[in-house]
């Protein structure tokens, strides 16, 4: 627990409080049974799609990513070094990275993201903005389809998970070019880009700002395509559930921010922004990968509501789904595209 510290969604936890999550962690560990290891020495491994890198010296420590990226640990490393063998893991399957990457594996979330590409019609050497890029899953997407003529700038607010979407991005070159950048402030001339793009990003900031900031990088006659959350819209279950129980699993989760949007107010706002030709078409990302990180937080939020009783129902249910197949969930998006006069 850190004393006077209020968390938002994408802090940097350790870059904010290195020493005294380095030392909360070093006070915990001295209190258990020290044991002697084999030396081992520094260097960095990729394996099966998981990496981890060994640093320091003395009993060894296993850090897994924190929250997000393996990375936002580096500010602690040298207080840990000190005193473990650190064993630093990562890659595109554990982490928050993970769930990023497992949304852009979904037939169904790549179906919306090539809606919208066609919808937006970027021209093959055009220049392109990805507003919170994440893990530039979906910019490795749009450079596999444009090919080697591709020009994307991505920007993300977390210098974390720039890192990892530059790591991930390596064979792509200078097709993508990460930067840090916030959707409220894009640091890009005015009428820069002939595509701007932002998916699940405005729910988490001052989305008329945002929008205004990318109208303004956008060039006239460019095209703009926004995703949001839609938590004004149910989400579903293929699960035999009583009436009860599917209340509460019909619920998207309430996830805003202060000034976001994740509701069909969105299509007014960009007409008010000054699109034209708008297209808007809420979609449905299909899951069904149950031990998938994206279900996982989407099934937990649902566990997290039920009593002992209904949990032993939901449970059931599930089984009884996945036993006769397949076992889905789905929940919805707004989306639109439309065209900066």
């Amino acid at each position: 627990m850190l004393e006077n510290y209020d968390a938002a969604a994408w802090s940097d936890v350790v870059a904010d409080r290195a020493g005294e999550v380095a030392g909360a962690v070093s006070a915990f560990l001295a209190g258990l049974p020290t044991y002697s290891s084999p030396a081992l020495r520094p260097q960095k491994v990729d394996c099966a799609g998981l990496s981890y890198d060994i640093l320091g010296s003395g009993p060894p420590l296993i850090l897994l990513p924190f929250f997000l990226a393996p990375s936002q640990w580096d500010p602690a490393l040298a207080q840990l070094c000190g005193r473990f063998t650190v064993i630093r893991l990562g890659g595109p399957h554990i982490g928050g990275v993970a769930g990023l990457e497992d949304r852009a594996r979904a037939p169904s979330y790549r179906a919306m993201f090539r809606s919208l590409v066609d919808l937006m019609a970027p021209e093959p050497n055009g220049r392109i903005l990805d507003v919170g890029c994440g893990s530039g899953a979906l910019d490795r997407l749009l450079a596999e389809r444009l090919g080697e003529g591709a020009r994307i700038d991505a920007v993300d607010v977390n210098p974390f998970l720039l890192r990892e979407a530059a790591t991930l991005a390596a064979d792509f070159g200078a097709r993508i070019r990460f930067a840090p950048g916030s959707a409220t402030a894009l640091p890009f001339p005015d009428r820069t880009f002939d595509c701007v793009f932002s998916i699940t990003v405005l729910e988490e900031c001052d989305a008329d700002m945002a929008i205004d900031e990318i109208m303004r990088v956008t060039r006239p006659g460019g095209r703009i395509g926004i995703v949001v959350r839609a938590i004004d819209l149910p989400q579903w279950w293929n699960l035999k559930l009583p009436p009860a129980i599917k209340a509460k699993a019909d619920v998207t989760p309430q996830s805003v921010g202060s000034g976001g949007v994740a509701d069909a107010s969105l299509y007014p706002r960009l007409s008010r922004a000054g699109l034209t030709d708008l297209v808007a078409f809420p979609a449905l990302v299909t899951l069904d990968d149950p031990d998938g990180p994206i279900w996982r937080y989407r099934e937990d939020h649902i566990l997290s509501q039920l009593t002992p009783e209904e949990t032993a129902t939901w449970h059931a249910a599930r089984a009884a789904a996945l036993s006769e197949g397949p076992l889905l969930q789905a929940h919805p998006l707004h989306c639109a595209v439309g065209r900066k006069a």
